[in-house]
């Protein structure tokens, strides 16, 4: 929700009063930085997910966050240390072909390093093995670097909203399989999204089961809502 006055493309329209008035603003961020804005946060492996996919230049803070691309990040790091004898003895072939590295990988491989006290990473071990890969040690993960960037990110964009909006208390409704099923995402996610905001503002954050299209259907009788009221206090 954004105070009308807020609104600068607003500003003008005779037919809204922005001094009284809220509305629903949907940000669709996924776009963010589609003119340049975070240029600077991109990588080479950013650019190489982001010329692979179907609509290249676009969707660009999405392609840095999303987990439909999270693992494919992941992998294009591991075949760049590889190719220079940093990981894996060098070798590649296991990780070579797009989509083979999945997300999931990522919050599997980052639970056993949280929870495997005897640091035996079996589960870790089997999953690059399935690869191909069998030269490994224990220094070998960069799934971390990757889903914390990510966390961060949003962290940011949210943070962003929050001390725009300026309210005291919000309320978070957050869906999306990385956030629901990744072992450390919603931990790092809230961790920076509390340094970033400003210290008088306070939020609590809601699992939500199918956010988008509830919100979409929300959305959608409110517009009706207020359709109906104007039309009836033109009626009168």
């Amino acid at each position: 929700m954004e105070k009308l006055s807020k609104c600068s493309k607003l500003e003008g329209d005779p037919e809204i009063d922005l001094n009284d008035k809220s509305d629903q603003i949907n940000t669709e961020w996924g776009a963010f930085g589609d003119d340049g804005e975070i240029e600077d946060l991109r990588t080479e492996f950013d650019r190489q997910v982001d010329e692979e996919t179907i609509n290249p230049g676009q969707q660009l803070f999405l392609k840095m966050s999303s987990g439909m691309y999270l693992g494919d990040l992941v992998r294009l790091i591991l075949v760049r240390l590889a190719r220079e004898n940093l990981l894996f003895d060098g070798k590649t072939d296991g990780i070579s072909e797009k989509g083979v590295f999945l997300t999931e990988y990522i919050s599997e491989i980052e639970r056993e390093f949280l929870e495997d006290d005897d640091q035996i990473f079996s589960k870790t071990f089997q999953i690059l093995k399935s690869m191909g890969i069998d030269e490994v040690t224990k220094l070998d993960c960069v799934c971390t670097l990757v889903s914390t960037r990510a966390a961060h990110l949003i962290a940011a964009a949210t943070a962003a909203l929050l001390n725009r909006m300026g309210r005291q208390f919000v309320s978070i409704e957050i869906d999306g399989s990385v956030y629901r099923f990744h072992s450390t995402f919603s931990r790092l996610y809230d961790k920076k999204l509390s340094e970033l905001i400003d210290m008088h503002l306070k939020y609590q954050l809601v699992l939500s089961i199918d956010g988008s299209g509830q919100g979409a259907a929300l959305v959608a009788a409110v517009a009706v809502r207020i359709k109906e009221a104007k039309k009836n206090e033109s009626n009168q």
